[in-house]
């Protein structure tokens, strides 16, 4: 104990230390199973590397400051375990750099340059080698420390230099491809690396350097190493991560390639129901198929119902692609195994190539996502980039700038349409909706930015400022005095996804003191089949909290009248399109009529939507709907011109 705890021991304490981070990097590597095969094997080297450099270091130092080793260990082997020592510093830039390399998929394919990267480290090897036959080059000083002779002792670090230097470009070229953490992650293994040399040239030990190598090693096995960045647990075969940066890494070096992306269909219902390890067996066994078709392709599951083929130095135009696609819609046509049953598959495919389709990062990303919308309406064929219409894609682009802009400067504006309630005679509750007029493009109908506001994500920001209009609406004005009972806000799917959506609202209405009978959330009809186990606790939270629902768009094509009563909703709103045909077809009428019927017996109201007529009016309400919504009675109007028709009509 007494070696450990005196000061001039500390440098064996820190090697301990190293030695114990290298021990837990151990464990940690051994227990994973990697994606990334190469870059794998280069970081095991690493790892051993690191190990042997600091109990060759550990060695050293119990040497120099324990009398009772040195009855163990000779001067001689002492310097012998030195020599090892530096060459093992030396390596480990050595394979840092091969790491890096590997890391961005580069690999020197000319003499001059793998002659570059092996010369630096070769050079000092033999340097330091010298020492076991010579005392020209280097000699030991009676610590066992190597002293170089000039200029000796300076070119040695001339390799170390160039990997740094050549890391730090690598990085500053590759940034875009890391995400923060990655980012942050290398850029501190070589800031490390750069400190422990540092601390080695001035202390001249290489304890803190041995150290560093540990901590910078554990950095790298919990983030370039942790497989549940890379890896799909249920297919086996590379994630969307993994995707993206091997896509924007040939990208960025310019290699030729072809992604071929292949949607599975029903897919996700297949084995959406099914246990975990049938539906991993199943994925695999189509994984295992791809990999073995294509073994030169990466294969990937970046979504549910997508596997993915990253084909290096294949043009997108190429007729190796089409036969491709129709050996792989041959072979999903033949049963897969899931459990006892044999299922098959239609598949559809897409292929995006560089340099012909894309040669940016940024096109790449818009095209792909044009592509994943396309390809669910196209499957005879491979969809290529030029089946694309483009001009829709630039007007997608557009228009998401213009709500991003909107959102970020204030240029939404909430307005109220209100709903007639027949029993009452009055309107007691109302819609609120979003409107958007831009400086330049001037208004832009919420039919024509909302489902693109759901594509990039802005819808969140939307309905997060209708939600706050709302409530501060109700808290600062007098429409309640009015008569207004509770106002319906609009929930898109994208907002039912996220875990935090029951703490935000609840959050909003809490900032403005506003109780749950005031606000009645509208979710659409189509929810029901994109339902997801977080959608159904974020309802259930706020039903618990007193919050009430209606289905929006109730009729539009999705209606499944046997799930009516186990819907968590209040109310349901009649499509304008079930209302408008209900008066063009008389067997429309009868539809709608049973439709009212079925709702009513469930105890449920039901509020009609797109009334434009008188005529439409008094049917409507003879079929015995509670609330009424259309231009009939109100359009969607501001905030003053609301408040002042409530007054007027509320009260006349």
């Amino acid at each position: 104990m007494e070696l450990l705890t005196q000061p001039k021991n500390y440098d064996v304490c820190i090697s301990i230390s190293a030695l114990v981070l290298m021990a837990v990097i151990v464990v940690i590597y051994s227990s994973e199973e990697y994606y990334h095969g190469k870059q794998s094997r280069i970081f095991g080297v690493l790892i051993a590397v690191g190990t042997l450099l600091n109990v060759m270091g550990l060695i050293h130092h119990l040497w120099i400051n324990n009398e009772e080793v040195k009855n163990y260990i000779t001067y001689d082997m002492n310097c012998l375990i030195v020599i090892v020592e530096k060459i093992l510093t030396y390596l480990v830039g050595f394979f840092s750099i091969v790491y890096l390399m590997a890391i961005f998929r580069i690999t020197p394919n000319k003499l001059w340059k793998k002659l570059l990267v092996i010369v630096p480290s070769v050079y000092t090897i033999l340097v330091i080698m010298s020492g076991t036959f010579t005392d020209a080059i280097c000699r030991f000083d009676y610590k066992g420390e190597i002293i170089l002779a000039f200029p000796y002792n300076h070119t040695v670090n001339i390799g170390i230099i160039m990997y740094l230097i050549f890391a730090s470009y690598l990085i500053a070229k590759y940034n875009k491809v890391l995400t923060s953490e990655k980012m942050v992650a290398i850029s501190a293994y070589y800031i490390l690396m750069l400190m422990g040399i540092g601390m080695r040239f001035f202390t001249k030990t290489g304890v803190v350097f041995e150290f560093g190598v540990a901590i910078s090693l554990l950095l790298c096995v919990f983030t370039f190493q942790n497989p549940s960045h890379f890896v799909d647990r249920m297919s086996g075969v590379g994630t969307k991560n993994a995707l993206n940066f091997a896509v924007y890494t040939n990208l960025i070096q310019r290699r030729m390639f072809t992604l071929m992306e292949i949607r599975v269909d029903k897919l996700s219902g297949t084995i959406g129901n099914e246990a975990v390890e049938a539906a991993s067996s199943l994925l695999k066994q189509m994984a295992d198929y791809l990999k073995k078709l294509c073994p030169e392709a990466g294969v990937f599951f970046p979504r549910d119902g997508f596997f993915a083929l990253l084909i290096p130095d294949v043009k997108s135009s190429s007729d190796v692609i089409d036969k491709l696609a129709d050996t792989i819609k041959t072979r999903f046509k033949e049963p897969f195994k899931l459990k006892d049953l044999d299922v098959t598959f239609d598949i559809s495919t897409s292929a995006i190539g560089y340099p012909d389709d894309v040669k940016t990062i940024e096109r790449f990303d818009e095209i792909s996502n044009m592509m994943y919308k396309a390809l669910s309406r196209e499957s005879k064929y491979v969809l290529r980039v030029a089946d694309l219409n483009l001009r829709y894609a630039e007007y997608d682009k557009k228009i998401g700038n213009l709500v991003r802009h909107a959102v970020d400067n204030g240029l939404l504006e909430v307005y109220y349409q209100p709903i007639y309630s027949p029993s009452t005679g009055k309107f007691s509750s109302c819609e609120a909706l979003v409107r958007l007029k831009d400086t330049r493009a001037g208004y832009i109908s919420p039919g024509v930015f909302m489902p693109i506001a759901e594509r990039n994500g802005t819808v969140l920001g939307i309905d997060k400022f209708v939600l706050s209009s709302v409530c501060e609406m109700l808290a600062t004005t007098k429409a309640v005095s009015y008569g207004l009972e509770y106002v319906e806000v609009n929930l898109s799917v994208v907002d039912c996804i996220q875990t935090n959506l029951a703490e935000t609202i609840l959050g909003i209405m809490k900032r403005y003191n506003i109780g749950p009978s005031r606000i009645n959330l509208e979710i659409t009809e189509t929810w029901e089949k994109d339902v997801t186990s977080v959608i159904e606790q974020n309802i259930s939270k706020l039903m618990s909290e007193g919050l009430t629902f209606s289905m929006d768009d109730f009729g539009m094509g999705y209606s499944n009248f046997s799930r009516l009563a186990d819907m968590p909703v209040k109310i349901f709103k009649l499509d304008k399109s079930t209302i408008q045909a209900a008066f063009e077809s008389e067997t429309s009428y009868m539809i709608m009529y049973n439709m009212i019927k079925i709702i009513k017996g469930l105890g449920k109201e039901i509020v009609a939507e797109g009334v434009e007529t008188g005529e439409q009016a008094k049917q409507i309400i003879r079929l015995g709907c509670d609330h009424i919504q259309g231009f009939f009675y109100a359009r969607p109007m501001p905030l003053k011109q609301f408040l002042e028709f409530l007054q007027d009509h509320n009260y006349s």
